[in-house]
């Protein structure tokens, strides 16, 4: 049955995007490896010993690191293709784990989350990139749904892994994935945009006829689809991939712009930061006669997800708008609420109880999950054509980067100084902008080939423009009127 799956066209997509997102897993034990080893730092269960300070600096290099990679391999993945750029990150994944089991001090810890925020920017800007080209128009949401579930899986696996192993025991567990990784990425396909692209059109047939599970020839199935991919990339194929390129067009420039804002309500969220901090986050509730902090990590690690297996279906059913605009005001929404109760225990509330921020937490995590989480590597891969794409999701991954590095610096600054209350009121109000944002400049994509979705982009231009010189051409009525 399994042989069945994997020789049909959906079954073999579906198999090189697992794979690829293998690499994200290996992202989201990074973004989960600090909560249940800050917790370690807290109680003493490591020798090394680090500041608040120095314990959010530790944090946030991740970001800093991530913003070395994304415009240079932005640039690569054009050169030398989708494939080599994403492998390339396993071994130096290796490389930092090794580096955690041979460190005893904090600042080693620092160059270790640097090398793997560099990672994180290669598979954030490359891996969107490729599963958005592999993937048929009908099946392209749902694969892309697979970035964020693997993400969600890693962080899960660290959540449930690090309260009941050591330090080194759960730096072991971390390098098996990377392991995976490498084991497995060797056998899938280079994406058939990238071979369309050099001009090589023997290997981009053989890329085709291995992700339709047909390797004749002649196939028209192959052949079809081999024909479409040139016609949308013919036009690109005249052009280099510059920056004039993705800006030099009205078309290009709203596209960037409505990824940017999404980009920036993704990360407007706070999402990085309450995984970051999940543990002390709990920590700071009433969790004296419930749950401990760590088990209420790993039920939101399970929530969020097990939230993946229905986003995969209903991204390609309900479509991106509708469901980036419930996510926004849903997570604006309880994030207001999560404020709300730590702002109540902060003026000396003692007897509220730790399953609101919980129940609070939770929801928003599954709501982030649903709409924000997958749909922006989705829209990466679907709003600019193929010439221009490696470039426009570096400059992306850089926005998110940039906004990421201040959240995770300021938590615990803004902690500390004002009170955790106050990171969740501006979570909730970033949302909250973002959701009137995203209500004025976002089309809907699902469903639709990327000319598709660039004549829907320049549609709205168009109106927009036409709105603009209907207003011009209004003339006020002159109430002084002489008579004749």
């Amino acid at each position: 049955m399994l042989g069945g799956f994997f020789n049909k066209p959906v079954g073999r997509q579906y198999v090189a995007a697992f794979v690829a997102s293998l690499s994200v897993m290996m992202a989201g034990t990074s973004l989960g490896w600090p909560s249940p080893v800050l917790a370690k730092l807290s109680n003493g269960g490591l020798t090394m010993v680090a500041t608040n300070e120095q314990q959010s600096w530790m944090i946030a290099m991740l970001e800093l690191g991530n913003l070395l990679s994304p415009i240079p391999f932005g640039l690569l993945v054009d050169k030398v293709g989708r494939k080599p750029c994403l492998l390339l990150t396993g071994p130096l994944y290796i490389v930092s784990w090794l580096m955690v089991l041979w460190s005893s001090t904090i600042g080693v810890l620092y160059w270790v989350r640097l090398l793997q925020g560099a990672c994180i920017g290669i598979i954030t800007t490359v891996a969107p990139i490729y599963i958005g080209e592999i993937a048929g128009d009908s099946i392209r949401g749902a694969l892309s749904t697979f970035f964020n579930g693997m993400l969600n899986a890693g962080i899960l696996y660290v959540y449930c892994v690090g309260p009941m192993v050591s330090y080194d025991a759960l730096t072991y567990y971390s390098l098996l994935v990377p392991c995976a990784f490498l084991g497995t990425c060797l056998w899938i396909p280079e994406s058939p945009y990238y071979y369309v692209l050099r001009d090589d059109d023997k290997k981009a047939h053989e890329s085709v006829a291995w992700l339709h599970g047909d390797q004749s020839a002649e196939s028209d199935v192959v052949v079809r689809e081999l024909m479409r991919i040139k016609a949308e990339a013919r036009d690109d194929l005249r052009h280099k991939g510059s920056m004039r390129d993705l800006f030099g067009s009205q078309c290009s420039r709203k596209a960037f712009l409505i990824v940017q804002i999404v980009a920036a309500a993704d990360v407007l969220s706070g999402m990085t930061t309450v995984l970051a901090y999940a543990s002390s986050t709990f920590a700071h509730a009433d969790t004296d006669k419930t749950l401990s902090p760590d088990q209420f990590t790993m039920l939101l690690g399970v929530l969020i997800f097990c939230t993946t297996f229905v986003t995969g279906y209903l991204v390609d059913k309900l479509g991106r708008r509708p469901l980036l605009l419930f996510s926004c005001f849903g997570c604006g929404a309880f994030e207001l609420v999560t404020g709300l109760y730590y702002y109540k225990r902060w003026v000396g509330f003692e007897s509220l109880g730790a399953w609101i921020p919980f129940t609070a937490i939770g929801s928003f995590a599954v709501i982030y999950s649903i709409g924000l989480g997958p749909l922006l590597p989705t829209l990466q891969g679907e709003m600019f054509p193929s010439n221009v794409r490696g470039l426009a999701s570096a400059i992306t991954s850089v926005t998110l980067t940039v906004i990421s590095f201040v959240g995770l610096k300021m938590y615990q600054v803004i902690t500390d100084q004002w009170g955790i209350h106050v990171n969740y009121f501006i979570y909730g109000t970033g949302c909250l902008v973002s959701f009137l944002l995203i209500y004025r400049f976002l089309p809907e994509t699902k469903g639709k080939t990327f000319a598709q979705i660039q004549s829907e982009i320049m549609k709205t231009i168009v109106d927009d423009d036409r709105m603009s010189r209907s207003k011009n051409r209004r003339k006020p009525v002159n109430a002084n009127t002489s008579d004749v």
